[in-house]
C-alpha cells in the first residue's frame, strides 16, 4: 500500500496537476533568467576575447604603419623610412645599397690611384734587392749599399725635375771677385785697393767687387727655380755608418729592413712636397727671384704612428704630445717601426712573395685628440707627419698652402711664420728677389693607402702593422712564384 502524503502537500500536488501550464510557465520564469545570466556571461567572455585580439592586431598594425625605420647608408647618415616597409621599398633600398657600394668602390679605387702619385711612386730598387732579398748577412749588406746608392740617385733626379740648385761654390765666387779686383788694381796702378787714395774711387771699387759677387749669385738664381739640395733631406749615403757598417746579428737584419723602407717612404713624401712647390712656382722654368717658393731649408719626416702588432685601428707612438700606451711599440730612432715582439727572424732564403690582405671595408676611426683632422693610422691607411722649413714670398703663402693640399692627400696642420733676413741670406749666396719673404715651418699630414704601400713593405713591418698575407688560393702571384721556384 502506497504511503500517503501529508494533506498540505497532497493538496499542493493536486493543485499543480490541475494547473499544469501555470506551474510550467512559472518554472520557465524562474529558470530562464538564471540560465540566461550564465549563458550571457559565457557569450560576453568570448566576444570580449575576440574583440581584444582584434584590438591588439589593429594596434600592432597601426603601430607598424606609424613606426619609422632607420635604414643604414654606407659612408653617410641613415635614412628614416616612415611606415611599414613593403616589397617595393625593400627592392628600392637594395638598389640604393648596390649603387652606394659601387660608388664606394669607385671612390676607393680613385683615391688609391691618386695616392700612388702622378708620376707613380715606385720602389727605389728592384724587389729582389729589397725587400725580397735572401735573408743572409752577405745579401743583406749588399742590398743596403745598393739601396742607398739608388736612393741618392732618386733624390738627385727629383731635385733636377724641379730645377733645384744651390748658390755657386765659394771657390767660383772668389775666383770671379779676385779677377775683378785684379782688373781694378791694374786700372788704378796699385797693388792693393787700400792704396787707392781717392775715397770716391776706393768706394767705387768696393761697390764693383760687391756687384761682381752678387752677380755671380744672381746668375745662378736666374738659372734655377728653387734653392734645394740633398742636405735638406738628411739622406744617408752609401758611406754613412748606418749603411756601410756590416751587420753583426740577426736582429740587425730586421732593423735594416725597417730603416730602408722608412727611407723609401721619406722619399715618396719628399717628392710630393717638392712637386707641390713646383706647382706653386708655375713649373720649373721660372727664376727663383720671381717664384713664390724660394728655398727648401729642411724636410724631416717624423716617426711613424702605429699600433702594436694589431689589425685594429689606433696609434700607439705619439709625435705631438701624450705618452704611448703601455702595450704599444715605440717608434725606433730612425723613424721606423719595431717588430711586435722585439724578436728577429733568422736569416733564411727568400720566401715566395705574398700579396697583402687589406680589409678596405674596415672603419677608419678618427681621433681628434691627435690633431684637427682626426686622422690616425688604421687598417686601410697610414698617417705620416712631416715638418718642412722653407722660405717663400709672404704674399703668396695662401697659394703655396693650396698647392700642398692639392698634392696627394696632404693637409697643413700647423704653421709658424717669421721674417727672413734677406741680407744675411745674400751673404751666403741666397738671393730671394725684391718682394718681402718669410721663413715658414709647416707640419704636413700625409696619408698612405696600404693597398699599394704594403706591397713594398718588408715582412717585419707588415707583422708590426698587423697586415696579413692573402691566402694562397687568393693570391695567384704566390702560386706562380712557388711554381717558378720549384721548376
Amino acid at each position: 500500500m502506497a504511503k500517503q502524503l501529508p494533506k498540505q502537500l497532497q493538496s499542493s500536488v493536486n493543485w499543480m496537476k490541475s494547473n499544469t501550464l501555470i506551474v510550467v510557465f512559472s518554472a520557465i520564469i524562474v529558470v530562464v533568467p538564471v540560465g540566461a545570466y550564465f549563458a550571457a556571461d559565457a557569450f560576453s567572455s568570448g566576444v570580449r576575447g575576440a574583440t581584444d585580439a582584434k584590438a591588439r592586431t589593429y594596434s600592432s598594425v597601426s603601430s607598424a604603419l606609424n613606426a619609422s625605420v632607420d635604414l643604414p647608408m654606407p659612408g653617410g647618415e641613415s635614412v628614416r623610412l616612415e611606415g611599414l616597409p613593403n616589397e617595393s621599398t625593400v627592392a628600392e633600398f637594395k638598389k640604393i645599397l648596390t649603387e652606394a657600394v659601387t660608388d664606394s668602390e669607385s671612390v676607393y679605387a680613385a683615391a688609391t690611384a691618386r695616392n700612388r702619385g702622378n708620376p707613380k711612386h715606385e720602389a727605389v730598387v728592384d724587389p729582389s734587392v729589397f725587400p725580397n732579398y735572401a735573408k743572409n748577412f752577405g745579401d743583406a749588406d749588399r742590398s743596403r749599399v745598393q739601396f742607398a746608392r739608388a736612393l741618392g740617385k732618386r733624390y738627385e733626379a727629383l731635385l733636377k725635375s724641379v730645377n733645384a740648385g744651390s748658390p755657386p761654390s765659394g771657390d767660383s765666387v772668389v775666383s770671379k771677385v779676385e779677377g775683378a779686383e785684379k782688373r781694378i788694381k791694374a786700372d788704378q796702378g796699385v797693388d792693393s785697393l787700400e792704396k787707392i787714395t781717392d775715397a770716391a774711387k776706393r768706394k767705387e771699387a768696393q761697390e764693383k767687387l760687391l756687384k761682381e759677387r752678387l752677380g755671380a749669385y744672381g746668375e745662378e738664381a736666374k738659372r734655377i727655380s728653387i734653392y734645394a739640395s740633398m742636405s735638406a733631406f738628411g739622406v744617408p749615403g752609401e758611406d754613412d755608418p748606418a749603411i756601410a757598417t756590416p751587420l753583426k746579428d740577426l736582429k740587425e737584419t730586421d732593423a735594416q729592413d725597417r730603416l730602408l723602407y722608412d727611407l723609401q717612404w721619406q722619399y715618396w713624401i719628399a717628392s710630393d712636397v717638392l712637386r707641390a712647390f713646383a706647382a706653386a712656382n708655375g713649373g720649373s722654368g721660372n727664376s727663383v727671384l720671381k717664384n713664390p717658393v724660394k728655398r727648401l731649408i729642411s724636410l724631416r719626416v717624423l716617426p711613424m704612428e702605429v699600433a702594436a702588432s694589431s689589425a685594429s685601428s689606433g696609434e700607439a707612438a705619439s709625435m705631438g704630445g701624450g705618452d704611448p700606451s703601455a702595450d704599444a711599440s715605440a717608434a725606433a730612432a730612425d723613424g721606423s717601426v719595431p717588430p711586435a715582439d722585439g724578436s728577429a727572424a733568422a736569416p733564411t732564403a727568400a720566401a715566395p712573395f705574398r700579396q697583402p690582405l687589406i680589409e678596405n671595408t674596415a672603419e677608419a676611426v678618427r681621433d681628434f685628440s691627435k690633431r684637427l683632422t682626426g686622422r690616425v693610422s688604421n687598417p686601410i691607411y697610414d698617417v705620416r707627419l712631416a715638418e718642412v722649413v722653407f722660405v717663400a714670398d709672404t704674399a703668396k703663402l695662401p697659394l703655396i698652402f693650396s698647392e700642398l693640399a692639392d698634392q696627394n692627400f696632404m693637409t697643413v696642420t700647423n704653421v709658424k711664420v717669421g721674417p727672413a733676413d734677406q741680407f744675411a741670406a745674400a751673404r751666403l749666396g741666397y738671393l730671394y728677389g725684391a718682394e718681402p719673404v718669410s721663413e715658414v715651418t709647416a707640419t704636413l699630414e700625409t696619408v698612405w693607402f696600404r693597398e699599394w704601400t704594403a706591397v713594398h713593405m718588408p715582412a717585419v713591418l707588415r707583422t708590426a702593422l698587423g697586415i696579413q698575407p692573402k691566402p694562397p688560393e687568393a693570391d695567384p702571384a704566390a702560386d706562380a712564384s712557388t711554381e717558378a721556384s720549384g721548376s
